[in-house]
C-alpha cells in the first residue's frame, strides 16, 4: 500500500473510533490552564560560502499553556515559554576546532489545536500555528581553536536580530485521568526569520533557527 493511502486508511479508522465514542458523549467546551517542559535538539540553517556542520544540541525549554477547545475536534493553544536553542560545531576533523553556543528567548505560540478521541481516556492531538520569539541572552559552551585556518570569525559576532518568528507543529498522545490533563507530544519549530544580518555584503546569507523537541504538558482538572 502506499505512504497516501496508509496515511488515508489511519485517518479513516480514527474518525470511524470517534463517530462510535462520541455518540454516547456530548461536547462540551473547555478551557485548560497548564505547565510544561521539555528538552530542544536545535540547529542553526547557516547558508554561506563555507560549510559549517552541526549536530543538535541538545537543551532544555518550559512554560505555561493555555488550551481553549470551542467545538468538538477544534480548539486554540497559547503558550508562553522560556527555551533555550542555538548551535552545536562537529569536530573539525583537520583543525580540530570545537564550537557550540546557547541562544536564549521568550517564545510565544499561537496553535490551532486538532484532537481524536482514541478512547474516554486517550486522545490523539495535533497543534500547528505561527510563533514569536524575542532573544534574552546567550551564552558559548565550548571554544576550542586549535588552527585559525579555517573560517571562525562568526565566533565574536553577537546575535543581530533579537525578534524571531517561525512555524511550530506538535504530534503527540493526551491521556485524560482524575488529577488532570498529561500530553507528551514531539515538536518541531521552523525559523522564518535569521540571527545575524543577512544582506550580500554579511557572512551569512541565512541564519534561521531550527528546534525540535519531546515535551510534557500537565493541564489542571
Amino acid at each position: 500500500m502506499k505512504p497516501v493511502g496508509i496515511v488515508i486508511l489511519f485517518f479513516s479508522i480514527i474518525c470511524l473510533g470517534e463517530r462510535a465514542y462520541s455518540q454516547t458523549n456530548s461536547f462540551v467546551p473547555e478551557v485548560l490552564y497548564g505547565v510544561n517542559g521539555g528538552l530542544t535538539f536545535s540547529k542553526v540553517g547557516f547558508n554561506t560560502g563555507f560549510s559549517i556542520p552541526q549536530e543538535s544540541l541538545r537543551q532544555f525549554s518550559g512554560g505555561f499553556t493555555v488550551r481553549y477547545i470551542s467545538e468538538k475536534h477544534f480548539g486554540i493553544q497559547v503558550e508562553l515559554n522560556y527555551s533555550q536553542r542555538g548551535w552545536k560545531e562537529l569536530t573539525d576533523t583537520v583543525y580540530l576546532n570545537k564550537y557550540s553556543r546557547s541562544l536564549s528567548y521568550l517564545e510565544l505560540p499561537f496553535m490551532t489545536h486538532i484532537y481524536f478521541n482514541l478512547d474516554k481516556h486517550v486522545r490523539l492531538i495535533f497543534n500547528l500555528g505561527p510563533q514569536i520569539g524575542y532573544y534574552i541572552g546567550a551564552r558559548e559552551l565550548e571554544r576550542e581553536i586549535n588552527d585559525t585556518g579555517r573560517e571562525t570569525s562568526y565566533y565574536d559576532i553577537p546575535v543581530q536580530k533579537s525578534f524571531d518568528y517561525g512555524l511550530k507543529f506538535t504530534m503527540g498522545l493526551e491521556f485524560r485521568t482524575k488529577t488532570g490533563c498529561f500530553v507528551l507530544d514531539g515538536r518541531y519549530y521552523f525559523g522564518l526569520s535569521d540571527i545575524f544580518n543577512s544582506t550580500k555584503a554579511d557572512l551569512f546569507q541565512a541564519s534561521p533557527n531550527k528546534v525540535t523537541g519531546v515535551n510534557l504538558t500537565y493541564f489542571f482538572r
